[in-house]
């Protein structure tokens, strides 16, 4: 390994005094860290940048300094070119960021001496039509790691939902919205609305509902092949499309129809134990003994 890039929390300055030390490590160790003109990180502590077309194409591995929400930022830099990443858990909850602190070091030097096993993780890959046609076309498909939320406006009307399979409608619901996640985004904001954990080297889609105004609200956990769309009836109600808890710049209108599907696209995820996720669900959300 002789070139790295390395991403840190812009708002969190103990993540960034972290990836500092994390470059000065490196340094050390004669390895070419590259980072983004857009990160706080070179600008804080005034080292070199690149732009993001650089970044993409000199990095053999990716770092991520931060929580989870840091991970997913870092990540989209990794979904089209395969390079594996590693996030250091610089945030509160952690699962996709899964080194210590106190395991930092350790962790580098294995990295340097490719001495990791590779997690491969299921992307999903959605589309938006409006009267038959794609919305924003040059961006699409858009890709998640994580998942695809729709969900109303605050103080908005709830809106209308309807969950399409194969071409067979199968549930309508009225509700503030809803969210389409990956094994992966099973923990995070799909869990916080009542939707199942899903072990993340499974292969499916969750789809779960946002405060579903019906006594059926259950999550539903199906294969990735199937084909899936997502009707939204909003009427003149403000509804917003997220990409792994990032909103993208238009407004889903009335009638809009999302496509999801399983990405032809894997993350790469660096570990150093099979059992990790366990692990982190046994600490993070059950307790010690």
């Amino acid at each position: 390994m002789k070139s790295i890039g390395l991403i840190s929390n812009n708002e969190n300055s103990r993540a960034i005094n972290i990836a500092k030390d994390i470059y000065d490590y490196l340094h050390l160790k004669k390895i070419k860290i590259f980072l983004l003109e857009s990160d706080e990180l070179p600008k804080k502590h005034n080292l070199p940048w690149v732009s993001e077309e650089e970044f993409k194409k000199n990095i053999e591995a990716l770092i991520s300094v931060g929580g989870d929400g840091t991970f997913l930022r870092a990540a989209r830099h990794t979904f089209k070119n395969s390079i594996p990443i590693m996030g250091v858990n610089a945030g509160k909850l952690g699962f996709l960021s899964e080194i210590n602190i106190s395991d930092m070091y350790d962790s580098l030097d294995k990295i340097i001496n490719n001495n990791f096993e590779i997690e491969k993780r299921m992307l999903i890959s959605g589309m938006l039509y409006r009267d038959k046609k794609l919305v924003d076309k040059n961006n699409c498909p858009y890709l998640a790691l994580n998942d695809f939320v729709i969900t109303k406006s605050l103080l908005e009307k709830i809106i209308e939902i309807k969950i399409i399979i194969n071409g067979v409608s199968i549930l309508s619901y009225g509700a503030d919205g809803i969210i389409i996640s990956t094994p992966t985004g099973s923990t995070a904001y799909s869990l916080s609305a009542g939707g199942p954990v899903v072990e993340p080297r499974n292969e499916s889609i969750v789809i779960t509902p946002i405060c579903a105004h019906t006594l059926f609200s259950r999550s539903l956990v199906i294969s990735p092949d199937n084909q899936i769309e997502i009707q939204i009836n909003s009427g003149r109600t403000k509804v917003n499309l997220n990409i792994d808890g990032k909103k993208t710049d238009f407004e889903v209108l009335d009638g809009d129809i999302f496509k999801v599907g399983k990405s032809e696209y894997k993350l790469n995820l660096i570990t150093f134990n099979k059992n990790i996720f366990f692990k982190i669900f046994k600490e993070k959300l059950i307790g010690k003994d």
